[in-house]
């Protein structure tokens, strides 16, 4: 089960965090362009990946404000909120210094916040990293302003449709895998609108952060894949030769996500550089390998154990038959055949036994309830729960203190 999604308040925005693992160092994950740290665990390559870094350290993730579980403010924020929100949630788990770790356009926040907080940075961490997104003649790998207009059609017009979003750039190794594409493309649609993906995208066209690097003073280490499409390799070389002392790592592959292709040597080169020790890759990591590429094969997964696994994050009914491998109109056919119900009542029953367990087990708050087990409005949470209980949340769990 995934962990528990709390908040830390930045002023009077909301940035919703999750803390995993025990290990001897704070990892903080600054994710790409949009993330939603609930739905991110319904995937078992991402998960099995970050599971692996919680061996070696406690893993922190966080959604940045206007994406996943973050307040929906505007999208246009500038980076030294990006770094704000990043102590915010350092502070929130009690964290004086960490790794950061920064995927795509999440290196550069990571990468400035380095240079501005060395005294809150372990070391830095980046993957398929870039300085800036406009072209210049100095730095003639980043896309043309041509380029970067059709990213925003695109955006616009296609934003959802896994087939259409030019995802072969990002995962060409899982090109032949339209059910994966789709399920990014669903991940992607539940950490932002298209208005707040549109409005991300133009940020990092004129965010530059490569008068910063040389003032990186902190362990650095740049992972880059070779055949990155999204993002070229010489941006990654380019950031190395900027930053003091930085090591560089060329990794094979084409994939600009680090948990797909080969993700072992990502980790591997993560935990050395961490540890001073590198993983063997044991039978372990290829029978986990056997067992994701079954699970994305969705058609083979039982309806029970998806709901069971999935019924606490915020998916659409439509996302749940994606998942079960099945058209939306098989999928309500089968659960009915299956629960005798519908996946709608059987969703809202599941998920107010779940509130009641939290309310027993947990110090947790309506909203932070309400949210944990995928309601997204409270009023109706509270609604709900008294019509089942009949008693609204906060009474029924005073009831069991009096008790």
């Amino acid at each position: 089960m995934k962990p528990l999604t709390k908040y830390a308040k930045n002023g009077d925005i909301n940035i919703a965090y999750q803390v995993i693992g025990n290990g001897p160092v704070d990892f903080i994950y600054v994710s790409g362009w949009i993330s939603n740290i609930d739905i991110l665990w319904t995937d078992s390559k991402i998960s099995t990946f970050l599971n692996k870094i919680t061996k070696f350290s406690r893993l922190i993730l966080f959604d940045k404000r206007g994406t996943g579980l973050s307040d929906r403010v505007s999208a246009t924020c500038s980076l030294k909120e990006r770094m704000d929100d990043i102590s915010c949630v350092l502070n929130a788990v009690g964290s004086k210094k960490a790794i950061l770790f920064g995927h795509s356009e999440g290196g550069t926040a990571s990468s400035l916040y380095a240079a501005t907080f060395p005294e809150r940075t372990v070391a830095l961490i980046t993957f398929g990293v870039f300085a800036k997104r406009k072209y210049s003649a100095e730095y003639p790998w980043a896309p043309k302003p041509e380029q970067r207009e059709s990213f925003y059609q695109t955006i616009q017009k296609e934003w959802g449709n896994g087939q259409k979003m030019g995802l072969e750039y990002l995962m060409p190794s899982l090109i032949e895998d339209k059910k994966y594409y789709d399920w990014f493309a669903s991940y992607l649609r539940s950490g932002a609108s298209p208005g707040a993906a549109l409005a991300l995208a133009k940020m990092n066209t004129v965010a530059d952060i490569s008068l910063v690097l040389k003032s990186i003073k902190v362990p650095t280490l740049i992972l880059h894949r070779t055949g990155d499409k999204d993002v070229n390799i010489e941006e990654g070389k380019y950031l190395a030769d900027k930053i003091p002392n930085a090591k560089f790592v060329e990794l094979q592959g084409n994939d600009h996500l680090f948990w797909v292709g080969d993700t072992h040597s990502v980790i591997a080169e993560i935990e050395e550089f961490i540890t001073g020790i590198r993983p063997i890759k044991s039978k372990e990591s290829t029978a986990q390998n056997s067992i994701n590429k079954r699970t994305s094969e969705y058609s083979k997964i039982n309806i029970e154990d998806v709901m069971l696994n999935n019924f606490q994050y915020n998916l659409k009914i439509s996302e749940f038959a994606i998942l079960s491998g099945r058209s939306l109109s098989a999928f309500k056919r089968d659960f009915q055949t299956q629960f005798k119900t519908t996946p709608s009542s059987w969703l809202k029953n599941k998920r107010l036994e779940y509130a009641r367990e939290l309310l027993l087990e947990n110090n947790l708050n309506v909203n932070e309830i309400c949210y944990e087990i995928g309601f997204i409005n409270s009023s109706h949470f509270i609604k709900a729960f008294k019509n089942k209980y009949q008693l609204p949340p906060n009474k029924f769990k005073q009831g069991l203190l009096d008790s």
